[in-house]
């Protein structure tokens, strides 16, 4: 699928002013980037919220910046013995109700422009694979509270206003992410407020903070995830490097990781990795292409043939008339 205006123009501001950013700078805001966006609306979210089908993996709701248990909404109906699961849609509505902000995962896989922007944003390097996310949230109750992201975001608003406040960039690590209190912030480097069209490209580590000014806020997020093979598995293919070509024992640890550390400088391992990141981003590929082409086509020439037989003009009834005698 091609690219719309208003995808080439997200898809520019990513790579010409994000991704170009000097070093030192945390995010960039481009206001009313987007004006006549139609990537996703309230709408749309209502649609894929009445769906009792709707996966209830992929949706959270956040009351008071925890999530809601939402294991009494699932219900089930019995059919020829098997249990058949469907969402009882009364539970999402009653804590919507009392002010719960709702947060939708899958937007690629479920909008196939969406994909089609994630996957040219996916271009912008070489192991990126993105992720789409809509964020509902209502004033006073937001989902998250203050943290920080291990990847660059790229946020579209697209509904009501809300405030950013954004934190000094801090250093990367894997733990203390999320629910981070003033101190853990860190210092306030700057602060916006994004309104319908604005886009928004932040960079990973950088602590943000955000607050619904309106009386309800709609925006979309692209989690610009960095999918390179993980240090978990950079270990586990170098272990296996190491089952080939062992130390004689016994040998001191330190010894050990040495060795390690030769292994790693191989070309055979070298390779090894670089198959590993080869298969990941075939994997990425075919995904991005499943969803452009994840529809039926085998009904439509039944649809077509129902459509031409509604539109044919039918004859009109004959009338004899009888002459009187």
């Amino acid at each position: 699928m091609e690219l719309s205006p208003v995808q080439r123009r997200i898809r520019d501001f990513y790579f010409k002013e994000g991704l170009a950013a000097p070093p030192g700078v945390s995010h960039v805001h481009r206001p009313n980037l987007v004006p006549d966006q139609q990537l996703f609306s309230m709408e749309d979210l209502r649609r894929h919220l009445n769906n009792p089908l709707v996966d209830l993996n992929y949706l959270n709701l956040f009351q008071a910046g925890k999530p809601v248990d939402l294991a009494s909404a699932r219900v089930y109906k019995t059919v020829q013995k098997r249990k058949i699961e469907f969402v009882d849609l009364n539970v999402l509505e009653q804590h919507l109700e009392n002010g719960a902000a709702c947060v939708l995962e899958g937007l690629d896989i479920l909008e196939p422009g969406i994909n089609t922007l994630a996957a040219a944003l996916d271009r912008a390097h070489a192991a990126t694979f993105s992720n789409a996310t809509v964020f509902f949230s209502q004033r006073g109750n937001e989902a998250y509270r203050g943290h920080l992201d291990t990847d660059d975001v790229l946020v579209i608003h697209l509904a009501g206003e809300k405030r950013w406040q954004l934190y000094r960039r801090q250093s990367p690590r894997r733990i203390n992410l999320a629910d981070l209190d003033d101190m853990q912030l860190g210092p306030v480097e700057a602060e916006v407020v994004m309104r319908p069209g604005d886009v928004l490209y932040l960079r990973n580590f950088t602590p943000h903070r955000v607050e619904t000014l309106s009386p309800y806020s709609l925006h979309l997020s692209f989690d610009l995830c960095d999918r390179q093979p993980s240090i978990e598995l950079a270990l586990q293919l170098l272990l296996r490097q190491y089952d080939r070509d062992s130390s004689p024992r016994p040998t001191p640890p330190r010894e050990d990781l040495d060795k390690l550390f030769r292994l790693s400088r191989t070309p055979a391992y070298e390779a090894e990795l670089a198959q590993a990141q080869s298969n990941e981003k075939a994997g990425h590929a075919q995904f991005r292409q499943l969803l452009a082409n994840n529809r039926i086509t085998y009904l439509d020439s039944f649809v077509r043939a129902e459509q031409q037989k509604d539109s044919t003009p039918r004859a009109a009834p004959t009338i004899t008339a009888r002459g009187s005698e």
